[in-house]
């Protein structure tokens, strides 16, 4: 029984198209989706932590993880779709979506496909509504000149691809330095996402706007934001500016519920406390 151990499942949400979750636990949802190239498994001490009261699910989105890789629907529209056959097909009710990084658009097409009526609240970590913009004030992903680099010159085969994970994970996303067995076992995951689909993807990503979104949801449900410390000097200011209705909540490097699961599980005990779970 799921209540008793994380089950691995799949649900079909086209024609040969599967999503693979872990499912455990009993009672109101919270929905977590990874970001770019990682499966719903980053999540295993948030999994354990919250599913004794919780139903707890974490996705491998299309193209990631153990979900089928196609050559269409490597978008955020479509990532968002699936989410909400996902929810619809489960049954789920009274939803918490949790996003991190690239999982944030996800939450945030699923909000602009399927509305509120299931969402209890939206949690988001630690990326921008708006990933480019020349505005060197505005909390983006990059430069533009940065962000085509890496679409058009390092995203292309699979050996830069390789070193652009290595460079993200190991001076970006953690702030302890990893140990070899850690190091491997989290660019494993990262390399279950053929180049080309993650290349697809962060490309639509770039161009995404779910400003207007963001700013809905933060007037209709709880929510929240989770910033890694390393750009909390641009990130926090925008937030406060574009959407002041989300709190934001300072932390770690980019993979902070991993890295610090007790902090972030804690801060995440108290907004669902807020939505009076």
């Amino acid at each position: 029984m799921a209540k008793d151990r994380a089950e691995s499942k799949f649900f079909t949400v086209d024609p040969d198209v599967q999503i693979h979750y872990w499912d455990k636990g009993e009672g109101d949802a919270i929905v977590f989706i990874p970001g770019l190239t990682f499966s719903g498994e980053i999540f295993k001490r948030q999994i354990e932590h919250f599913s004794d009261r919780y139903r707890v699910i974490a996705i491998d989105p299309r193209g990631q993880g153990l979900s089928t890789k196609t050559v269409h629907g490597n978008d955020y529209v479509t990532h968002g779709s699936d989410v909400q056959k996902l929810i619809d097909g489960l049954g789920l009710q009274n939803v918490t979506l949790v996003g991190w990084s690239t999982g944030n658009l996800e939450v945030w097409s699923y909000l602009e496909q399927a509305g509120y009526e299931k969402v209890a609240g939206a949690v988001t970590i630690d990326m921008s509504p708006l990933p480019l913009s020349e505005d060197p004030a505005w909390w983006t992903e990059g430069t533009p000149a940065e962000l085509s680099e890496v679409a058009t010159r390092v995203l292309t085969h699979p050996q830069s691809a390789e070193a652009f994970w290595d460079e993200y994970l190991t001076q970006v996303m953690m702030q302890r330095e990893l140990s070899a067995d850690e190091y491997e076992y989290l660019m494993d995951m990262s390399r279950r996402t053929p180049y080309w689909i993650a290349r697809q993807l962060f490309c639509d990503a770039i161009f995404c706007n779910y400003l207007d979104v963001t700013k809905t949801a933060a007037k209709t449900v709880p929510t929240l934001m989770y910033i890694a410390e390393h750009w909390a000097d641009v990130a926090e200011p925008f937030c406060h500016e574009q959407f002041p209705e989300t709190p934001t909540y300072v932390m770690g490097g980019h993979l902070m519920a991993y890295e610090y699961p007790e902090k972030f599980n804690a801060r995440l005990e108290e907004f669902l406390a807020s939505e009076g779970k």
